[in-house]
Parts: C-alpha cells; structure tokens; sequence
C-alpha cells in the first residue's frame, strides 16, 4: 500500500509523535510506500518528514504528496483550528483522488474540547471530517462517546495510542537501559517545563523518601536544558543514583524510556505545543508487550489550591501499587488492526 501519513512527527517526543513515526517505521518496515507530513510548528527531527508552514503551504504539499496514495491518515488531538482545517482538507483531497481517509483522535481532551466548538465553523469542520473520512480512530471511551456526537454514518472503532518498538533498540543495550537494570519501578516526566505544575508534583516528588529501586526518567522541553537539569540534580542530589536525563529530540533514547516507564506524567499538548501546563498534568500507565507500548487509559491532575503535594502522594502509591487507579484493558495486536483498517475491513 501507499499511505500518507499527516500529524506530529516533531520533537519534544511524547506518545503522539512517538505513536505517529513508530507505526510509519513499522509500515515502512513491511515494505509498504509511506510518506508524512509534519503539522507541527516544530521541524521534524528526523529526515525524510515533509515539514508544512502555514496552511497555504500544507495545502500544496498535500496535493502534491496525495497523488496516487492508497491511504491518507491524518492523526490529531482536535484542539486547534488550524489543524481541524487541516484535517478537513487532508479528508476532503484524499476523496477526490480516491483513497482511503482515516482519522486518528489521540485521547486528551476531545472528549471536552469537542463539544465546545462553535456552532459556526467548528462543528462544521468536524461534521464535514467525519462524513467523509472512511474511519474515524478513538483512543478511549470519552473519546468515542463525543466522536458519536459528530458522525454521519457508522465509522468509529476503538484503538488504543501505541508505540511500536523498533528493531534497533531491542538488539542491544543501551547506556538508558543499563542504568534502569536494578530498577524495579521507573517514572518518566516527559517534556518538563519550568515553571509547570508537572514540575511542582514532580519537586514534592523528589522531597519524599523514595525508594532505591525507583527510577525517574526526565526528559526536559526548555532548550537549552542544563541549566534546569542542573538544578534537578542539585535538589535530589540523595537521588543522583535514581535520575535519568534524556534529550528531548533522542527518539530511540525517549522510546527507550517508554519502554521501561510504569507510569508516565506529562503536560498536555497538540502538536508539540504544551497547554495548560500551569495547572494540568497527564498520567498514563502503559501496557508492555515484546512488540509494543500500550496506553489504554489515562488520569488528568487538575490544580485547585495547593495539591500538588497530594498529586505526588498519589503517584507515589500508584508507583507502589497500594492503589490502582487504572482499568485493565485486554491487549491485542492494534497494529494489525491498523492495517486491517487500511485495507477496507
């Protein structure tokens, strides 16, 4: 198949970018014809992604990279206008040249932003999207129960966010990994930012008694980073042995961390740009397979006065499993189910 594949592909790397080059790595893989498109504001970091500036710019590119593609899959966290606009043009150009048109909606907050557009213009965007798109992708349940308020005909699944792990990392050891071998429990806090709440929960994290066999796992969205990282390991210098710094922009290193994480926190974002990040956090617990990196549910922090102390008293017991906030969700191959979406079934 020849797929065109559209949303973030840019660093800071989190789950949807990481989502989004992992599974056009494993397409490419299996010998498929791929092609992206970077809507983020942010260059890729890799070569070989087609960057798009502005929206007269994407257009063109679009109509030039569509050509002749079975599949045209436009990936979205549905918060921001210009990238409904974008999503509604890639659907409405992969139409008129007949290919397949997927959606993909990575779970945050669609579920509340999506009945919060405007009657003019949002929701039309949305409703034309989704009338015309052969699938539409949800990552959770609120997702999917908001997507039903937009659709037209029977296109909706469920598919959990996942990473594919590649070849490359799971033939040798890295330096990353080495340091987690005496781990029992790691925390990652990807794309941290000064000042942030996730930085407050993460500071009264450090204050506590951890226990050795936690490793935390920081990967910093300032650049440039040392100032920040140097006063992290200032602070938690009785924690020197239990922190990890990783670079923004390393994807094998930020997949790596991911690989080992059991929980994840984070500041909300589309599209490389972080949202709300002085009084929200996401925390997911990913599901491990050989092959994969699921992430079936997630929990949202939202300050209200002084609580990031009990944030941190939560991930603590979570870390410890003395509570369990999140459902067991059954695993299968979502990647295959991908493909079988592709192809028509």
């Amino acid at each position: 198949m020849r797929i065109l594949l559209i949303g973030n592909l840019a660093p800071p790397y989190e789950e949807e970018s990481l989502n989004n080059i992992s599974l056009l790595k494993r397409l490419q893989s299996d010998g498929h014809e791929c092609m992206a498109i970077n809507i983020s504001e942010n260059p890729p970091g890799e070569k070989g992604f087609i960057h798009s500036k502005g929206y007269i710019d994407f257009v063109l590119k679009l109509i030039r990279h569509a050509w002749k593609m079975d599949v045209i899959h436009f990936s979205t966290k549905g918060y921001l206008r210009l990238g409904l606009l974008k999503l509604m043009t890639s659907i409405l150009v992969g139409r008129f040249y007949g290919a397949r048109t997927v959606i993909t909606l990575h779970s945050e907050l669609f579920s509340i932003m999506g009945q919060m557009r405007s009657p003019v213009g949002g929701r039309q965007t949305l409703f034309t999207s989704f009338a015309f798109a052969h699938k539409i992708i949800c990552e959770d349940r609120d997702t999917y129960e908001v997507a039903n308020i937009f659709k037209r005909k029977h296109n909706l699944v469920m598919v959990p966010s996942f990473i594919c792990i590649p070849d490359e990392m799971k033939a040798h050891e890295s330096r990353l990994l080495n340091k987690l071998k005496d781990k029992k429990r790691v925390i990652v806090f990807s794309n941290l930012q000064y000042p942030s709440f996730l930085f407050d929960v993460m500071d009264n994290l450090l204050n506590r008694s951890l226990d050795p066999d936690i490793g935390i796992i920081i990967s910093i969205s300032e650049k440039p980073s040392v100032k920040l990282q140097h006063v992290l390991e200032e602070k938690a210098r009785r924690l020197s042995r239990n922190l990890i710094f990783v670079e923004n922009d390393d994807i094998l290193s930020s997949i790596e961390a991911h690989s080992r994480a059991d929980l994840i926190l984070r500041p909300l974002s589309c599209e490389g740009k972080a949202f709300f990040s002085g009084f929200t956090a996401s925390i997911k617990r990913p599901l491990h397979t050989g092959e994969y990196i699921y992430f079936p549910n997630s929990i949202l922090f939202i300050k209200e006065g002084e609580v990031a102390n009990l944030c941190a008293h939560t991930i603590y017991q979570i870390l410890m499993e003395k509570i369990d906030y999140f459902p067991r969700t059954e695993v299968e191959d979502f990647y295959r189910r991908i493909k079988e979406i592709y192809e028509g079934e």
